[in-house]
Protein backbone atom coordinates (compact mmCIF):
# COMPACT_ATOMS: atom_id res chain seq x y z
CA UNK A 1 0.00 0.00 0.00
CA UNK A 2 1.64 3.36 -0.94
CA UNK A 3 2.04 6.45 1.18
CA UNK A 4 -0.94 8.38 -0.41
CA UNK A 5 -3.15 5.06 -0.29
CA UNK A 6 -2.82 5.52 3.53
CA UNK A 7 -3.03 9.09 3.72
CA UNK A 8 -6.58 8.75 2.32
CA UNK A 9 -8.05 6.22 3.67
CA UNK A 10 -7.18 7.58 7.11
CA UNK A 11 -8.47 11.00 6.15
CA UNK A 12 -11.92 9.06 5.14
CA UNK A 13 -11.72 7.52 8.39
CA UNK A 14 -11.09 11.24 10.46
CA UNK A 15 -14.10 11.99 8.16
CA UNK A 16 -16.27 9.27 8.84
CA UNK A 17 -15.38 9.65 12.79
CA UNK A 18 -16.29 13.39 12.46
CA UNK A 19 -19.53 12.89 10.90
CA UNK A 20 -20.85 10.58 13.28
CA UNK A 21 -19.41 12.69 16.29
CA UNK A 22 -21.32 15.30 14.97
CA UNK A 23 -24.95 13.07 14.68
CA UNK A 24 -24.67 11.72 17.93
CA UNK A 25 -24.21 15.37 19.66
CA UNK A 26 -27.07 16.62 17.88
CA UNK A 27 -29.08 13.89 18.77
CA UNK A 28 -28.30 14.07 22.65
CA UNK A 29 -28.50 18.17 23.17
CA UNK A 30 -31.10 19.18 25.04
CA UNK A 31 -33.30 21.56 22.91
CA UNK A 32 -33.34 25.25 24.28
CA UNK A 33 -36.49 26.67 24.50
CA UNK A 34 -35.86 30.48 24.06
CA UNK A 35 -39.37 33.04 24.82
CA UNK A 36 -40.94 33.99 22.37
CA UNK A 37 -40.83 38.08 21.76
CA UNK A 38 -43.90 40.01 21.10
CA UNK A 39 -44.96 42.80 19.79
CA UNK A 40 -46.01 45.46 21.79
CA UNK A 41 -48.88 47.96 21.10
CA UNK A 42 -48.22 51.71 20.57
CA UNK A 43 -49.98 53.79 22.76
CA UNK A 44 -53.07 55.32 21.57
CA UNK A 45 -53.55 59.48 20.98
CA UNK A 46 -56.16 61.15 20.64
CA UNK A 47 -56.99 62.92 17.57
CA UNK A 48 -55.93 66.13 16.56
CA UNK A 49 -58.34 69.02 17.05
CA UNK A 50 -58.85 70.76 13.35
CA UNK A 51 -58.65 74.34 14.80
CA UNK A 52 -55.04 73.32 16.43
CA UNK A 53 -54.10 72.13 13.31
CA UNK A 54 -55.03 74.73 10.98
CA UNK A 55 -53.57 76.95 13.41
CA UNK A 56 -49.97 75.38 12.78
CA UNK A 57 -50.74 75.09 9.29
CA UNK A 58 -51.27 78.61 9.00
CA UNK A 59 -48.31 79.87 10.96
CA UNK A 60 -46.11 77.62 8.94
CA UNK A 61 -47.34 78.89 6.29
CA UNK A 62 -46.63 82.50 7.33
CA UNK A 63 -43.10 81.67 8.56
CA UNK A 64 -41.83 79.93 5.46
CA UNK A 65 -39.66 77.88 6.75
CA UNK A 66 -37.20 76.61 4.53
CA UNK A 67 -35.75 80.09 3.93
CA UNK A 68 -33.07 81.31 6.75
CA UNK A 69 -34.62 84.84 6.86
CA UNK A 70 -38.06 83.64 7.02
CA UNK A 71 -39.67 85.73 4.86
CA UNK A 72 -41.20 85.27 1.52
CA UNK A 73 -38.72 86.02 -1.64
CA UNK A 74 -38.38 89.51 -2.82
CA UNK A 75 -39.31 87.85 -6.71
CA UNK A 76 -42.06 85.34 -7.38
CA UNK A 77 -41.10 82.09 -8.95
CA UNK A 78 -41.31 81.99 -12.45
CA UNK A 79 -41.10 78.77 -14.93
CA UNK A 80 -40.25 80.82 -17.73
CA UNK A 81 -37.90 84.01 -17.11
CA UNK A 82 -38.39 87.42 -18.80
CA UNK A 83 -35.25 88.41 -20.60
CA UNK A 84 -33.64 85.38 -20.72
CA UNK A 85 -31.96 84.08 -23.59
CA UNK A 86 -33.83 81.02 -25.27
CA UNK A 87 -32.05 77.85 -25.62
CA UNK A 88 -30.39 77.12 -28.66
CA UNK A 89 -32.47 75.01 -31.00
CA UNK A 90 -31.19 71.43 -31.28
CA UNK A 91 -28.99 70.85 -34.78
CA UNK A 92 -31.01 68.36 -36.99
CA UNK A 93 -30.43 64.65 -36.21
CA UNK A 94 -28.73 63.28 -39.44
CA UNK A 95 -30.93 60.82 -41.55
CA UNK A 96 -28.48 57.75 -41.38
CA UNK A 97 -28.66 55.01 -44.22
CA UNK A 98 -26.42 51.64 -44.00
CA UNK A 99 -25.99 50.92 -47.83
CA UNK A 100 -23.89 47.93 -47.18
CA UNK A 101 -21.29 46.32 -44.82
CA UNK A 102 -18.02 44.81 -47.18
CA UNK A 103 -15.73 42.49 -45.29
CA UNK A 104 -14.48 38.80 -45.02
CA UNK A 105 -12.52 36.99 -42.22
CA UNK A 106 -12.21 38.37 -39.15
CA UNK A 107 -15.05 40.97 -38.22
CA UNK A 108 -12.43 43.69 -37.07
CA UNK A 109 -11.57 44.10 -40.99
CA UNK A 110 -15.04 44.94 -42.24
CA UNK A 111 -16.21 48.42 -43.21
CA UNK A 112 -19.60 49.70 -43.20
CA UNK A 113 -21.07 52.28 -46.39
CA UNK A 114 -23.11 54.82 -44.50
CA UNK A 115 -25.11 57.43 -46.04
CA UNK A 116 -26.50 60.72 -44.69
CA UNK A 117 -23.01 61.42 -42.40
CA UNK A 118 -22.33 65.33 -41.85
CA UNK A 119 -19.97 66.70 -43.40
CA UNK A 120 -19.95 63.72 -46.59
CA UNK A 121 -21.78 64.63 -49.36
CA UNK A 122 -21.19 61.20 -50.68
CA UNK A 123 -20.88 57.41 -48.87
CA UNK A 124 -18.96 57.35 -46.16
CA UNK A 125 -16.73 54.21 -45.61
CA UNK A 126 -16.03 53.92 -41.55
CA UNK A 127 -14.52 50.98 -39.69
CA UNK A 128 -15.68 50.24 -36.00
CA UNK A 129 -14.08 53.34 -34.21
CA UNK A 130 -14.04 55.75 -36.37
CA UNK A 131 -16.24 59.14 -35.90
CA UNK A 132 -17.18 61.34 -38.37
CA UNK A 133 -19.11 64.29 -38.63
CA UNK A 134 -19.27 63.66 -34.31
CA UNK A 135 -20.93 60.68 -34.71
CA UNK A 136 -18.57 57.41 -33.53
CA UNK A 137 -19.16 53.86 -34.34
CA UNK A 138 -19.69 51.66 -31.92
CA UNK A 139 -19.93 48.19 -34.04
CA UNK A 140 -19.70 47.35 -37.49
CA UNK A 141 -21.37 43.31 -37.84
CA UNK A 142 -22.02 40.82 -40.18
CA UNK A 143 -25.77 42.78 -41.21
CA UNK A 144 -25.63 45.95 -38.23
CA UNK A 145 -23.85 49.00 -37.69
CA UNK A 146 -24.51 50.54 -34.27
CA UNK A 147 -23.72 54.49 -34.23
CA UNK A 148 -24.01 56.78 -31.64
CA UNK A 149 -24.08 60.34 -30.59
CA UNK A 150 -24.22 61.52 -27.14
CA UNK A 151 -27.98 61.70 -26.68
CA UNK A 152 -28.64 58.94 -29.56
CA UNK A 153 -28.07 55.40 -30.85
CA UNK A 154 -28.82 54.02 -34.74
CA UNK A 155 -28.49 50.08 -34.74
CA UNK A 156 -28.44 50.78 -38.92
CA UNK A 157 -29.25 47.13 -40.53
CA UNK A 158 -28.76 45.88 -44.28
CA UNK A 159 -32.52 46.20 -46.13
CA UNK A 160 -31.92 43.48 -48.20
CA UNK A 161 -28.89 41.15 -48.45
CA UNK A 162 -26.72 41.33 -51.68
CA UNK A 163 -27.41 38.48 -54.31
Amino acid sequence: MSVSTRLDAALWLVAGAGAVLAVVGWRVAPIASAPVPTIGSAPLRPAMDLDTLSRAASRLAETDPFRLDRRPAALAYQITFDGAAPAPPRPPRPALVLKGIVGAGRPASWVALLDGVPGHGETAVVREGDTLGGLRVRHVGRDTVVVTVTDTTWRLTVRQAWQ
